[in-house]
């Protein structure tokens, strides 16, 4: 007799396209939870890894050194709440994912608490590539930080690849952007922390939808009264959907605009907060000139710092030692400054 009930055939022809995707048991089931549910566990040990990792990412970035923030990537214990949120999402289980989510926030906090710390002990820091690579977030992040999910959801669900973990780790990059954040903010550079904050918000969704899509498939639901959708597992799954979708606009944007501008590394890095209101301040004496451009040379860093200005009058040797000395004295050290002055047609061109 033809079966005319749709939830009978749905599963035939998802269990047809999946057919060859691992499926567990009822006790891989409960070995799978605990595992999960031991590393969403917050506790003391959650809260010294959270403080070591972002501390590590944050004079990581400070220093621009790769191996460093890549080391408080492999530490950071944030992952691990935000699969047991995809867990408990698929299994309906809204007391886990409460918990999840709440120790999630609390690793946040613990992180944007110690980077802005880090950051105000460290003010007027030279923003390095490693900073400026998490202020420029794009759609490939949005695909990155799904997969990467999915990743993890699946190398917890198959203890035979659960060294592969560490790679998930890094792939996802959760504490550098967190890092950023704290920095940024307590720097005087929010456009940059409002960017590093867009990046974090795209990874924590993204991970969570790519963790519950792969435990749906290992069918980790739990006994048959769980296993109907209900009400706040939908609300939650079209928030996080929503969520992802909004995010897609301006991460597109950012893609198109770096494909069209060409390389992602900037040509100069921007100097010291300290420097730049100090060039501000001392230019503010010469109505006639005015910035173009002031930065450290990324490709070349010994060429020091460059200044460019346009000018309606002609400057003076003086004019230019003189910036000189405010930019040393502003920044320290002995750094090489080159000042570049352009003047207009009318003063660069003898006889007119």
């Amino acid at each position: 007799m033809k079966d005319d009930n749709p939830k009978s055939i749905e599963p035939r022809w998802l269990d047809r396209l999946f057919a060859g995707f691992p499926k567990l048991e009822r006790d891989g089931r409960i070995d799978l939870f605990g595992r999960i549910e031991t590393g969403a566990q917050g506790g003391v040990d959650y809260v010294v890894m959270m403080m070591l990792s972002s501390s590590l990412a944050s004079l990581g970035l400070i220093e621009g050194a790769t191996a460093v923030v890549i080391g408080a990537m492999l530490v950071a214990p944030l992952m691990g709440p935000l699969i047991g949120a995809g867990l408990a999402l698929v299994q309906g289980n809204i007391r886990f994912f409460r918990k999840s989510i709440g120790v999630t926030f609390i690793g946040i906090g613990i992180a944007l608490a110690v980077s802005a710390c880090i950051g105000l002990i460290n003010p007027g820091f030279e923003p390095s590539l490693e900073i400026e690579a998490r202020g420029t977030p794009d759609l490939f992040d949005l695909a990155i930080a799904f997969v990467s999910g999915m990743a993890a959801a699946y190398a917890s669900g198959r203890p035979n690849v659960a060294g592969t973990l560490a790679g998930v780790a890094i792939a996802a990059a959760l504490v550098p952007p967190l890092a950023v954040v704290g920095i940024a903010f307590t720097n005087g550079m929010p456009w940059l922390a409002g960017n590093a904050a867009v990046l974090l918000v795209t990874n924590l969704v993204a991970i969570i939808l790519g963790a519950a899509i792969i435990f749906w498939f290992f069918i980790v639901q739990g006994t048959p009264r769980q296993n109907a959708t209900t009400s706040w597992t939908r609300k939650v799954t079209l928030l996080l959907i929503l969520v992802a979708i909004l995010l897609v606009a301006p991460l597109l944007v950012q893609m198109i605009e770096k494909r069209r501008t060409g390389q992602a590394r900037p040509l100069t890095y921007p100097v010291a907060p300290a420097v730049r209101e100090a060039v501000k301040e001392y230019i503010a004496d010469w109505p006639a000139v005015d910035i173009v451009l002031m930065g450290r040379n990324s490709v070349e860093p010994e060429a020091g710092i460059s200044i460019i200005l346009t000018s309606n009058d002609k400057t003076t040797l003086q004019f230019e030692e003189k910036l000189r000395e405010v930019v040393k004295e502003a920044r320290g050290g002995d750094p090489t400054i080159q000042v570049f002055v352009v003047y207009s047609a009318k003063e660069s061109l003898p006889g007119r």
